[in-house]
Parts: C-alpha cells; structure tokens; sequence
C-alpha cells in the first residue's frame, strides 16, 4: 500500500464509536480508489484507553494503531501525523462518519495549488431545539470568520513547516490549525475553504450531556481571555471529563 491520503482519528475510550467511524471510512476509501485511483491509509491514534479501543480498531481495519500515552488532543494528532505516510492528510473524530465521496472531495482540494487546506461541514446525527441552537451560533461563526472545521485537512508538508497542532491547546486545536493554514496560505495567494457537497455526519454526545446554561456560559466564557482558557484544563473540562475526545 502506497497512501496519497492519511486519516488521523484521536481515540481515548471510543470503544462505542470507533468501529463506527473505521467502517465509514473504508466505505468512502473504496470510492476513493475507484474514483481516483489512489490508496488511503487509517490511523488511529489510542490516547491511553482504558477499554478495547485499540482492539476494535485494529479488527475494524485500521491499518495503524499509534499509542500517545498523554491525555492532550493536539499530542495525540500530532502522533497520527508522525506515523502518517501520505501526501495528503485529514483529521476524523473517532465519533464521525463521513459522507462516501468525501475523501475524493479533500484529494481534489489538496490538488488544488490554490488551496492551503480545508475542514467540511459538520451534519450532526439528529436535531432537537439545543442542537440547532449550537449549530446556528457555530454557522454564524464560520460565516463571518471565513474558518471552519469538520474533518480538517492539508497537506503533510505544510503541517510540518509551522510545527503541527499546538500541544498546550486542550480545545478547539482544529480552529487553530484553520488560522495556522489561512496564515501560510495568504502570501501564496491559497485559500482556506470548506468542500462544498461532502461532510461528516458527527454525533451530539456532548450537547446531549452538557445541559444548555452551561453550554453557552462556557462558549460566552471564551470570548473572555480565549486564548488563557483553551490552555486550561480545568476551564475545558466539559471536553474531557466524560466520554473524551
């Protein structure tokens, strides 16, 4: 196997999810090699599990399984990345499932010497009144920001000029690395952009769990000292505490 394209999945006790997650994206590998003759590889990187994450990933088809033994998103990412072999590489949460044309749509923005690298648009599993309340403020941002998230990719080269994800982030490290891509992009003339007909479908576990007073105290707490409290811990606990990242 020769990858053109790494996808990286962060895992810590995803025994629910990951399976899931493997399945879809072997669904849409298998389109991407008919429609564009190319290989991707799966990596999922265990954060230090305590369940069978590592196992039902591995009897999924993961082609990699990478241990991180520090409990940190961006360490983790960065991990994925270091035992990545393609050109190209994208991040899929290990509680996604992405659309069958997706990895050809990220291959062919990749592709484009006009692009730095993008995320997808993010269709949660179901709705109810606070999950399209949280959609609604998280569309609003990526409009007037021009950054979005989802499963983000670029290429593996560029990740590794500025240096990768930032470790001492304990959320919203994908946000980042859109202003990271946006910011070396620019004087190339590349954009940032979202594709436009493929996206994940992600769970609403966390909106499930976190009830709404507390959601928006956390995301109105942010924009005050942002960047002190995505370095704490303790203030993202809500992203750590349960069923982790």
């Amino acid at each position: 196997m020769n990858p053109r394209l790494s996808i990286i999945i962060p895992a810590y006790n995803e025994e629910k999810y990951i399976g899931r997650a493997i399945v879809s994206l072997r669904k849409a590998a298998a389109v991407y090699k008919r429609d564009r003759g190319e290989d991707a590889e799966i990596i999922v990187v265990d954060n230090n599990s305590a369940d069978l994450t590592s196992e039902i990933a591995k009897a999924e088809g993961a082609h990699q399984v990478v241990f991180e033994p520090v409990n940190n998103i961006g360490k983790a990412r960065n991990a994925g990345v270091k035992a990545a072999q393609g050109e190209f590489i994208a991040f899929c949460d290990a509680d996604n499932e992405v659309t069958e044309n997706l990895l050809v749509r990220i291959h062919d923005h990749l592709s484009d010497p006009r692009v730095a690298g993008g995320g997808t648009w993010i269709e949660p599993e179901r709705r109810s009144l606070k999950i399209n309340f949280f959609y609604c403020l998280w569309g609003i941002y990526v409009r007037f920001s021009g950054i979005g998230a989802g499963m983000m990719h670029c290429r593996k080269k560029d990740f590794e000029s500025f240096g990768g994800f930032d470790e001492t982030i304990y959320v919203a490290e994908d946000v980042q690395l859109a202003y990271d891509l946006k910011k070396l992009g620019k004087p190339r003339g590349q954009k940032f952009e979202l594709t436009r007909d493929g996206w994940i479908i992600t769970s609403t576990r966390k909106i499930d769990q976190t009830p709404l007073w507390r959601m928006v105290y956390k995301l109105i707490g942010f924009a005050f000292g942002l960047q002190k409290k995505i370095r704490s811990k303790k203030y993202c606990e809500l992203w750590y505490d349960k069923a982790a990242r």
